[in-house]
């Protein structure tokens, strides 16, 4: 039961480095090994479209350049809060 939870909490951690990665990656910057701006390996599924950005309970981010990755990290229930403050 804790190596499950464990590997849980492990996996919600990698995605929000990724996910909070992604967003604040500076504009002009390649992936590594692109000549022509596009990666060599793109990725096959992403996580954060449709309902995962649609607005959360996280108001502060709105217009930010972080709102679509708080709203996917809140969709999947890997950050929890309210607006109460």
């Amino acid at each position: 039961m804790r190596r499950r939870q464990a590997a849980a909490a492990a996996a919600r951690l990698a995605l929000a480095a990724l996910l909070l990665g992604a967003a604040a990656a500076p504009v002009g910057v390649l992936p590594a090994a692109a000549e022509d701006g596009r990666a060599d390996n793109e990725a096959r599924y992403w996580a954060c479209v449709g309902e995962a950005l649609e607005p959360s309970v996280f108001r502060d981010v709105e217009g930010s350049f972080a709102e679509n990755a708080v709203n996917c990290l809140a969709y999947y229930g890997i950050a929890r809060g309210d607006s109460s403050t």
